[in-house]
């Protein structure tokens, strides 16, 4: 299944509220400029490290988590007491996450992970193991088969063509997976998000920047160790670093911590 990323270091058992009160993080993601954290309590946007406020009334147990345009989407399971269907199948929010709505897959599928642009979305199934694509932005799905891949980036204006991780190599799709050409290059890349200007990828501890499709990458930024996620939007970019979370709003040229 594609890697999602738990912040063990955040961990306790109290109500959330700060990010260090949080029984259990799943991902960090970037939508628009805000930084939204998914966890077993509920989906939340980050305001600074000491304030975190709970997006909306569900707490959903959010294990996958996208967004096409301002449509955001989850899975994961129901929140504890709900009569929802276990898993939740794929959800869609058109208000930022304050309502929820059913689109598909409900009581069959659990994606512990979601990426997605345009109309494209690809979900691991945390149940079957297989990979999932839909091309109607999750109204209907077919399998891929066994989930290969730790990561994958879609292009945002490109409908089929997507970037993914496979062991130390980077491979490119323009049919949504059916084949793959492999962009040669000497780096072992972790993480990898596609946006409207460009390739943006994890390696050591640098980020790195391609402006043509993989073929060539940029230095960008370097951080006092290893980072775990890298999340982007066009607006800001986020990438955590142990139980440090780092953001930039020009494109990753330039990182604060987030306090």
């Amino acid at each position: 299944m594609l890697a999602f990323i738990c912040l063990s270091s955040f961990n306790s058992q109290a109500s959330a509220g700060t990010l260090d009160s949080v029984s259990h993080i799943h991902q960090v993601k970037v939508v628009e400029n805000k930084v939204l954290v998914l966890t077993h309590e509920g989906l939340y946007e980050l305001v600074s490290k000491n304030d975190m406020k709970l997006v909306g009334k569900e707490k959903i147990d959010v294990m996958g988590f996208t967004s096409l345009g301002k449509a955001l989407f989850a899975s994961g399971h129901p929140a504890q007491g709900s009569k929802a269907p276990n898993p939740i199948g794929l959800m869609k929010s058109i208000d930022g996450g304050l309502r929820w709505t059913t689109v598909s897959l409900a009581g069959k599928v659990d994606f512990h992970f979601l990426e997605g642009a345009g109309s494209d979305l690809y979900g691991a199934d945390s149940q079957s193991g297989n990979l999932m694509y839909s091309a109607d932005s999750g109204k209907s799905w077919s399998s891929l088969g066994a989930n290969p891949f730790t990561d994958i980036a879609v292009s945002p204006d490109m409908p089929g063509v997507a970037v993914a991780l496979k062991g130390s190599k980077l491979l490119l799709t323009k049919d949504a997976f059916k084949s793959t050409t492999e962009l040669k290059n000497s780096f072992i890349f972790t993480q990898v998000e596609w946006r409207n200007s460009g390739l943006y990828a994890l390696s050591g501890t640098w980020l790195y920047f391609s402006s043509n499709t993989g073929k060539t990458w940029t230095k960008l930024s370097t951080f006092k160790g290893v980072p775990g996620i890298l999340s982007a939007s066009d607006q800001m970019m986020l990438v955590t670093v142990g139980s440090d979370i780092y953001t930039s709003s020009n494109a990753g040229k330039k990182f604060k911590i987030v306090s």
